[in-house]
C-alpha cells in the first residue's frame, strides 16, 4: 500500500461498511488508496502534501476521509476521486471516526501549547458541530456502537464524551505508578461490542480495561513491553485483539480479562498470529469476519477470522433455510419439509 515497499508505513486501513474495499493512508508517500477486498484491485489513489495518521470511511460508503500532519481532514469522493470537503486544523491530525449513524465525522488535532481539540463535523453538509479542548495531542477516537458516547485519548489522558451534551463523563489520567515511565502516554482505544468496557493501548505496551459506568480500571496488563499502537474486539466481544511493535497480533479471552482472580502475569494467549513487521492499525469489517492491518513494512494485509464457536455453521444453515421458505412462500408454492 506504499509505494516505497519496505522504507514505508502504512498508518491506517479501514474496512468499508459494506466490506467491498479497504482505505489505506500512509506515511511516507503521503497517499489514500482504496483497494477492493476480493482481489486487491487498487480503484483510487490521491497523494496529500504531508503524511497521513488516520482514514476512515463515510458510513454511506460514498466517501473516504483522510488527516494528515498538514492539518487538513480531506473528504474524497471515492466515485471521482476529487476532494468535496476540506477543513484545515491549527495543527496535525491524529483522531478520526465517524459515527455508527453516519450523522458524525470526529477529528483529533495535536496539542498546541499544551492544548488538542476534538472537531466534530455534521457529515450531510460537513459543517462544524462541536469544537472540544482536550488536555494534549487527541491520538485516537471511537464512538460507541449506539453513538452515545464518543472516547478520546492522548497523551496522559482518557476521556468519554456524552454526545447529547458534549459533556465529560468519565476521565481517567495514568495510573500514578505508569505516569513515572518516561515518554509513556496513551495512544489508542476502542468501545467493547456492548459498550460496557473501554480498551486503551499505550506505549511500553500498556494495555488498560475500563469500566465504562463506573468508571473502574478493571485490568492493567502488559505482555509485551512494545508499544501498543492498536486494539480492537473481536465483533462478538469475546477477545481482545492487542499489537503494534512486535511481531503479533496477541488475542486474549476477555472472560479471562476480566476475572480479577487471574494475575496479569498469569493471563494466558487465547491465541497469536504472527505478521511480517510491526502494526500501525487494525480493524474487523462489520460481520467480524475479516481483519485488515496496518503495516510498518509498506504493506496492507487482509486476514480471515475463524469462530471458534461450533454451532456457528448450524445457524447458517438454519438462516438460509428460513429464507428460503419465506420465499417459497411468498411466491404461492409449497414447501418442501426435507
Amino acid at each position: 500500500a506504499d509505494i516505497n515497499g519496505e522504507p514505508g508505513s502504512v498508518e491506517s486501513a479501514e474496512f468499508s461498511p459494506d466490506s467491498r474495499y479497504i482505505v489505506t493512508g500512509t506515511k511516507f508517500d503521503n497517499t489514500v488508496r482504496v483497494f477492493r477486498t476480493n482481489d486487491g484491485y487498487q480503484v483510487l489513489e490521491r497523494e496529500v502534501p504531508q503524511e497521513i495518521e488516520r482514514v476512515a470511511w463515510t458510513r454511506d460508503g460514498e466517501n473516504v476521509v483522510s488527516v494528515s500532519e498538514d492539518g487538513f481532514m480531506r473528504v474524497f469522493s471515492v466515485e471521482t476521486g476529487n476532494v468535496i470537503f476540506q477543513y484545515q486544523h491549527a495543527n496535525g491530525i491524529d483522531g478520526l471516526s465517524a459515527s455508527h449513524d453516519g450523522r458524525w465525522m470526529a477529528s483529533g488535532q495535536e496539542r498546541v501549547e499544551g492544548t488538542g481539540v476534538i472537531r466534530v463535523f455534521e457529515t450531510d453538509g460537513w459543517d462544524l458541530a462541536q469544537s472540544i479542548g482536550f488536555p494534549g495531542t487527541v491520538n485516537e477516537l471511537d464512538f460507541s456502537s449506539e453513538d452515545r458516547l464518543l472516547a478520546a485519548v492522548g497523551d496522559y489522558t482518557a476521556r468519554i464524551y456524552d454526545t447529547s451534551s458534549w459533556d465529560v463523563v468519565q476521565e481517567w489520567s495514568l495510573p500514578r505508578e505508569d505516569a513515572l515511565i518516561d515518554k509513556h502516554i496513551y495512544i489508542n482505544t476502542r468501545f467493547s461490542p456492548d459498550n460496557r468496557h473501554l480498551a486503551v493501548g499505550a506505549t511500553h505496551g500498556f494495555v488498560y480495561i475500563y469500566d465504562v459506568q463506573s468508571g473502574e480500571l478493571v485490568r492493567r496488563f502488559n505482555k509485551s513491553g512494545q508499544k501498543t499502537e492498536t486494539v480492537e474486539w473481536s465483533k462478538d466481544g469475546d477477545f481482545l485483539l492487542v499489537a503494534g511493535h512486535g511481531n503479533y497480533i496477541d488475542a486474549f479471552r476477555v472472560a479471562q480479562l476480566l476475572d480479577d482472580e487471574i494475575g496479569n502475569d498469569a493471563i494466558p494467549y487465547a491465541f497469536r498470529a504472527w505478521v511480517t513487521d510491526s502494526l500501525e492499525y487494525m480493524d474487523f469489517n462489520s460481520t467480524g469476519t475479516l481483519l485488515t492491518t496496518a503495516h510498518q513494512d509498506g504493506t496492507v494485509q487482509l486476514w480471515t477470522y475463524m469462530s471458534d464457536d461450533p454451532l456457528i455453521n448450524a445457524r447458517g444453515h438454519s438462516r438460509v433455510k428460513e429464507v428460503q421458505a419465506r420465499a417459497l412462500e411468498a411466491a404461492g408454492r409449497e414447501i418442501n419439509p426435507d
